[in-house]
């Protein structure tokens, strides 16, 4: 019965995903900063498509799900001169979303270039563009910020290549989340603060971006009272997303993220679902936590190269945020996990608290999965 139960869910979750090959994902866009001698330029590569629509990027993955997707469409068809002078008409909204804090004042941007790049063989296009502002002195922070509707973007800090030997710092912005301070005079980037760096962008992928991944780690909690089972399931899915983790991230395996987040949120309703079918821990479910583990591990590499830390440090960087990956589901568990030991001696856990509880994140999956194809 679980065998075909899971076989069908697996048929249909192919046959609905199979309708995101004609969406266009929304990807992080990317912001090169740099500073020199007081004057900061910053070159933003962005779907120019997607802000000239209005579509909200900090709340749909894809073009096709948003409400302005015919207009996004007929701004695809325009040719690179067209896009550049819509971009011209409103380069001061888009200036006005862009937040420069200098010394608690909002800096004015000035703009350099637009230029519309050729697909080639990618279906989204990608605008540059250019600005430049100046600061009156150097012994105050910067910090930087954009409008939550422009989405989540990669912002890398070329500011300190001269310290560092061609080095650079990136990291991850959620949908309207801002920069640490930056200083203006620059700093030197030890091999300890790029760990870190890594690791936080790790951690921060699982909590508190990371939901489906929490709701995943959860109902494997919620499968049994005992610790070792837990601690099994665990390991197998940790091997498993580690693995797809480097392979991902080094270039070796690729599947659109569009189709992987997907997938990921028929993971959750699946294990949740196994969770009120099965009582024991065996080999066929430890081979499906070591195939969604694959799954989640692809999520993980995507995002890893989307924040694209690059360099002589691209490896460390690599494992040390597989480590903040790790720690992050740590932080999640180590509560269930101390209260493991109560939850074993409760005889009727299983009917009570188990079964519902797996439900629920089942249910949740299945919003998600709904909201991600549907």
């Amino acid at each position: 019965m679980l065998s075909r139960l899971i076989l069908v869910w697996s048929i249909i979750v192919v046959g609905l995903t199979t309708t995101l090959a004609l969406a266009h994902e929304i990807k992080p866009s990317i912001l090169e900063y740099r500073i020199n001698d007081r004057i900061i330029e910053i070159n933003l590569s962005i779907n120019a498509e997607v802000f000239l629509s209005g579509i909200d990027a900090s709340r749909f993955i894809n073009t096709a799900k948003a409400p302005e997707a015919k207009l996004y469409e007929e701004l695809r068809k325009l040719t690179t001169h067209e896009l550049e002078s819509k971009i011209m008409d409103s380069i001061n909204k888009l200036k006005e979303s862009i937040y420069l804090n200098y010394d608690q004042k909002l800096l004015k941007l000035s703009l350099g270039k637009i230029n519309v790049q050729d697909e080639g063989n990618e279906d989204i296009r990608i605008t540059k563009i250019s600005f430049k502002t100046s600061v009156p002195r150097d012994d105050k922070n910067i910090t930087f910020a954009w409008k939550k509707e422009l989405g989540s973007l990669i912002f890398r800090d070329f500011s300190l290549e001269k310290d560092n030997n061609g080095k650079t710092s990136s990291k991850w912005l959620k949908a309207g989340e801002s920069t640490g301070p930056i200083p203006v005079s620059g700093r030197e980037l030890s091999l300890s603060a790029i760990i870190l760096a890594a690791i936080q962008q790790g951690i921060k992928h699982i909590i508190p971006g990371g939901l489906d991944h929490i709701l995943f780690v959860l109902v494997l909690f919620f499968f049994s009272n005992k610790i070792g089972p837990l601690l099994s399931q665990v390991t197998i899915f940790t091997i498993a997303h580690s693995i797809t983790l480097i392979l991902g991230s080094l270039g070796y395996t690729h599947i659109p993220i569009v189709f992987v987040e997907a997938m990921i949120a028929a993971s959750i309703v699946c294990i949740g679902l196994e969770n009120v079918i099965r009582r024991k821990l065996n080999i066929s479910r430890i081979g499906i936590i070591f195939c969604f583990g694959l799954l989640h591990g692809l999520g993980f590499a995507s995002m890893f190269t989307q924040i694209d830390l690059e360099g002589s440090d691209y490896l460390v960087n690599l494992f040390s945020f597989n480590l903040g990956v790790e720690i992050g589901q740590l932080i999640v568990l180590t509560p269930f996990i101390l209260v493991g030991p109560i939850f074993s001696r409760i005889s009727w856990y299983r009917g009570v608290i188990a079964i519902p509880a797996s439900v629920i994140i089942a249910v949740a999956g299945l919003k998600m999965f709904v909201e991600r194809v549907i």
